[in-house]
């Protein structure tokens, strides 16, 4: 193994307690380096270290904006949070890298001792080599593959209610435990996997959707469609004999394309989407609001929802530019008669800012995390819906 892959990251400002890392332990730990701000943890991301180790007691380190940070920058690192007394903290720390898809090997305690992370690290360590393309292939033969859903909430009068779900891909990886879409889709590209790991999404998702329509459970289904099938001309056809295989009508279904997809091959995508929209099947612009955004875009491809990124939803209603951005692009979305989601929402205070800004759908932990199809079935059983504070609900 290279040693680069067993260094450690630790967000702090405080120096005084790191002088107990030295403890003994085991060599699990080869090297270590502070980030005392984000910027110099962006600079010290790559190459991906073992881990990072969170100070959750920064006084001048956002904990949460450092999670986002190691998100965006797609750092397939294992993430400890060193806890103080504010348990408050902890819990949104945790909530966060949650939503984030980011993998908590564990918290630990103030002052850090080298031994306890090392134990900590120790487990972790064999999952941390590179994933090899041969692995995709043996996970799509073993079986390994999995999907979770998230919960989709749509505005019924006054109340919230579970309409539909988003299928995420997973990876239940025999030594590796649990893994994420951020720690193999980039490998599953480069070994040319990739359509057959979206095969596999396609086909799953609508066959759960059929399964759920079968029990009378009628929810939809959001799934991310990769942009280089966008630019495939069979795709259409081959995705609605899936739905007629699985006996899915295609208004059930929603395809989820992010901005950057559509910026390339224009008549080429012009052409894909349009073909979607004709056979019933809706259309969602993701991530929208952050990157590449476009709003020629709404005008010219058949897009019938737009999702708003969670980087702008995080800041709803405490920013006041992103609250003014958010109800701009729900105003916008409603004048082009298209559907608006927030993705992302997780604070009770963003739900009755988004629900008084007119968003049509929500999702996001505030709600429920990702779960099996069971959970799904057991959270649908029990009811899940949302009242926004001085709703009428007579």
């Amino acid at each position: 193994m290279e040693s680069g892959r067993n260094r450690v990251l630790i967000v702090a400002e405080d120096y005084q307690f790191l002088d107990t890392i030295y403890g003994a332990g085991p060599a699990i730990v080869h090297e270590w380096h502070v980030a005392d701000s984000l910027q110099r943890l962006r600079e010290l991301a790559d190459p991906a270290p073992l881990a990072v180790v969170i100070d959750l007691q920064a006084p001048g380190i956002d904990s949460v904006q450092a999670l986002e940070l190691l998100a965006n920058l797609q750092v397939a690192a294992q993430v400890v949070l060193l806890k103080g007394g504010d348990m408050r903290k902890l819990s949104n720390a945790l909530r966060a890298a949650t939503a984030l898809s980011l993998d908590v090997a564990g918290t630990l305690e103030r002052p850090l001792m080298m031994s306890d992370l090392s134990k900590l690290l120790a487990r972790h360590v064999a999952a941390s080599t590179p994933i090899a393309g041969e692995e995709i292939q043996q996970a799509i033969s073993g079986h390994e593959l999995l999907l979770h859903y998230q919960p989709i909430l749509a505005r019924q009068r006054n109340r919230w209610v579970m309409r539909g779900v988003e299928a995420l891909i997973r990876w239940q990886h025999p030594r590796r435990g649990l893994l994420y879409p951020g720690q193999f889709l980039k490998v599953a590209e480069s070994a040319g996997q990739l359509q057959a790991l979206t095969d596999f999404v396609f086909e799953a998702a609508v066959r759960q959707t059929g399964l759920w329509q079968s029990q009378g459970l009628e929810l939809t289904m959001a799934i991310n469609l990769a942009p280089t099938l966008v630019r495939d001309g069979g795709f259409v056809d081959r995705f609605m004999q899936t739905l007629r295989e699985h006996g899915v009508p295609p208004e059930h279904i929603t395809l989820e394309l992010i901005e950057a997809a559509s910026l390339k091959d224009r008549e080429l995508v012009r052409e894909v989407l349009s073909r979607l929209r004709l056979h019933g099947v809706a259309l969602s612009l993701d991530d929208f609001g952050t990157g590449y955004s476009s709003l020629t875009e709404l005008c010219r491809l058949p897009f019938n929802e737009i999702k708003i990124d969670r980087a702008l939803i995080q800041d709803v209603p405490n920013v006041r530019e992103a609250s003014t951005v958010v109800s701009a692009i729900v105003a916008l979305g409603h004048r082009l008669s298209m559907r608006v989601c927030a993705e992302g929402v997780e604070t009770h205070a963003a739900f009755e800012y988004l629900a008084e800004a007119g968003c049509d759908t929500m999702q996001g932990v505030l709600f429920a995390q990702p779960m099996p199809a069971g959970d799904v079935e057991q959270l649908l059983a029990r009811g899940v819906d949302r009242t926004p504070a001085g709703a009428a609900t007579g």
